[in-house]
């Protein structure tokens, strides 16, 4: 099956897995910058006096915009498979900007009391609305564009562009950091972060509304109108719940990769320019290794690297968050995250691909936002507070590790299943 015969030609494909993937920069970078500042912005939105209670409430800020996320997936996640993925993916890239402007621009608690709070989190709220919108349309786009020998590659373009805003936040941070110094950069520097992110965000819509629709979302659409929402989501609870059970080391691998800043500063007391320094080593390192993996995951399948990359987190997490703890220097705090990152990319890379398979083309938008959504909330949003309380309970650093081992486990589990359904459906 080639390209032409699917009614795709190399250009609209290089334009669809750009378009696609910049919006997703956009999406990541924004939490991602969320996390790593989550100390400056604990101060500035929060109530001062007790530390770790200003920190719990900006990481609970920070998971109220993974509980909207799947209302964001089911109402943009209807709209893009009723009227389209271009259209439904400008759309969700002008939301994320808009959720942008908060923390660049809002007031302090000092200056307007509480009034900032509730604004940080309503601001909160609009990005995840719009991110849980935005995964499901942007790989049904970066899938529908790929021929038959070419999807994993192009599923892999997902996790590789949140590999691109893991970087981009690493080095933002680390140029504000260095330029400005820790002191000030927590006062109001930060907020530097966000206004760049506010750059992405027009030149991302300007190109998505150039690009064409899918063509085989045009092909279902000729089919007839989709069904009702009621109808769809009880057709496809199963696979939904099958997408939530691959989420679960996905995220869980995500959050904790973020959370490193805010665990190394706080728990380890190193100095946060170099915590930037892990954030751009993991960037890096999905970068190239997301479309190395969906290169082979074409050739082998997907089921095969998810397995490796799940199986090499559960035995590794542990060993090497107590190796950091016991030596919490920038070289082995830059090998612990890149270590953590391969496991996640080999995952991560193919996971897109399995979950957009599951679907039928005219709920595919739909049913991947929503499972990545619920299983965002339920396993990824709440692991940098679940973490810090149990460090701050047990008093043990090393929690980490088992809470990532534990996902790592589960997951494998998962794929194990899955690949014994897909054997038993080949044989009958």
């Amino acid at each position: 099956m080639n390209n032409q015969a699917n009614g795709l030609d190399p250009k609209t494909q290089r334009r669809a897995v750009i378009a696609a993937t910049i919006g997703n920069v956009l999406e990541i970078y924004d939490f991602i910058i969320f996390g790593i500042f989550a100390v400056a912005i604990s101060r500035t939105f929060f109530p001062s006096g007790d530390e770790y209670a200003a920190l719990m409430f900006t990481f609970m800020t920070f998971a109220a915009g993974f509980v909207v996320r799947p209302i964001g997936a089911l109402v943009l996640g209807q709209y893009a498979d009723k009227v389209g993925r271009k259209k439904a993916l400008s759309f969700t890239l002008l939301l994320m900007a808009l959720g942008t402007i908060v923390p660049a621009l809002c007031p302090s608690y000092d200056s307007i009391g509480i009034a900032a709070t509730v604004i940080l989190v309503l601001g909160r709220l609009l990005q995840g609305f719009s991110a849980g919108g935005e995964i499901g349309s942007n790989v049904a786009m970066l899938v529908e564009n790929a021929s038959g020998r070419n999807r994993a590659l192009f599923s892999s373009f997902q996790q590789m562009a949140q590999g691109g805003g893991v970087l981009l936040g690493g080095v933002v941070g680390f140029i504000i950091a260095v330029v400005y110094g820790q002191e000030r950069m927590l006062q109001d520097y930060w907020r530097l972060a966000f206004i760049v992110g506010l750059v992405i965000g027009p030149v991302g819509w300007y190109i998505r509304r150039a690009l064409p629709e899918t063509p085989e979302f045009e092909r279902s659409a000729r089919q007839g109108p989709a069904d009702s929402f009621l109808t769809s989501v009880k057709a496809n609870s199963g696979r939904i719940l099958i997408g939530i059970a691959i989420m679960i080391f996905w995220t869980v691998a995500t959050q904790v990769s973020n959370y490193f800043t805010t665990y190394a500063v706080r728990e380890l007391n190193m100095p946060v320019a170099s915590t930037y320094l892990g954030q751009i080593a993991s960037g890096l390192t999905l970068l190239l290794i997301c479309p190395l993996v969906g290169m082979l995951a074409d050739r082998i399948g997907p089921y095969k690297p998810m397995a490796w990359g799940a199986g090499l987190a559960g035995v590794l997490a542990y060993p090497l968050f107590k190796m950091l703890a016991a030596t919490p220097t920038l070289p082995v705090l830059l090998m612990v995250q890149i270590a953590i990152s391969i496991t996640l990319g080999l995952y991560a890379a193919c996971a897109p691909l399995v979950m957009s398979e599951i679907f039928p083309t005219r709920y595919r938008a739909t049913g991947i936002g929503t499972s990545y959504a619920l299983g965002v909330m339920i396993f990824g949003g709440l692991t940098p507070m679940i973490v810090t309380t149990l460090i701050q309970v047990s008093g043990d650093k090393l929690i980490i590790g088992l809470y990532l081992t534990a996902a790592a486990l589960l997951s494998l589990a998962l794929i194990a299943t899955l690949v014994r359904m897909q054997r038993k459906s080949v044989m009958a």
